[in-house]
């Protein structure tokens, strides 16, 4: 039996091309993943990851914490996805929540954000639906900037005049990425919990059809009384009873 002999050149120009043919593939690979991510909203929303968790503040209510490939921004936005019980035709219910950590998390009385979080989780927990918790801080222009309108609101300027002295927009906030949650989840036919005509529009210009739209609680206290009544009146939230909630 005779093989052929290989040169010490033969072996170097087989191995030159085997690495340049792995590195091509994984090149080839990385960009092929990498490309969707880099150019927003050239792709369609995907669900990246399904986290179980327990909602101790609506009864221990199992819900998934779903986080999203290839939304149309850099926001790490993510839902809290309960399901509705067998048999339940109604169109699921949806909460488009903005990011607010003073209301949220530390319970502060200068917005009514944490009690409409509580409502909407506490809504979803009996009948289904979900929660889009969107990281759009101050409706858009971040924590810091938020706390810095505070001053100004102290000063007796509303919040949407605040925001335009620091040379921010009265409302920064966008919901493509909240359409395309919704479109990555099958949710295309919705009730939409909210006071914001802005939501139903952009939802509905997205492709979303909104069945019904609920009206949130009305949440007053002495400290918000004026940012809910210029959200009433210079921005048209369908705040109902806002004079009857305060008295």
């Amino acid at each position: 039996m005779t093989t052929s002999a290989r040169t010490p050149e033969t072996v170097t120009e087989a191995v030159t091309e085997a690495v340049t043919e792995a590195v091509t593939e994984a090149v080839t690979e990385a960009v092929t993943e990498a490309a969707p991510t880099t150019v927003p909203g050239t792709v369609p929303a995907a669900v990246r990851a399904r986290v179980p968790v327990t909602l101790s503040r609506v009864r221990d209510r199992s819900a998934d914490l779903i986080t999203f490939h290839h939304l149309p921004d850099a926001g790490e936005h993510f839902a809290v996805l309960v399901p509705a019980a067998p048999g339940d035709t109604a169109p699921p219910l949806v909460r488009l929540h903005s990011e607010c950590l003073t209301g949220d998390v530390l319970g502060s009385a200068r917005c009514d954000c944490g009690p409409q979080l509580d409502e909407a989780l506490q809504a979803i927990a009996d009948q289904g639906g979900a929660v889009l918790y969107l990281r759009q801080e101050g409706r858009g222009i971040g924590l810091y900037n938020k706390l810095d309108t505070y001053l100004l609101q102290a000063q007796d300027h509303d919040t949407f005049a605040a925001n335009r002295m620091i040379g921010r927009g009265d409302d920064e906030r966008d919901y493509a990425a909240a359409a395309a949650m919704l479109l990555a989840l099958g949710l295309t036919r919705i009730r939409l919990l909210t006071n914001n005509p802005d939501k139903v529009r952009e939802l509905r210009a997205h492709g979303i059809e909104i069945t019904e739209v609920i009206p949130t609680g009305v949440y007053v206290t002495a400290e918000n009384s004026r940012y809910l009544s210029a959200k009433a009146e210079l921005a048209g939230h369908t705040i109902a009873l806002l004079q009857e909630a305060a008295a």
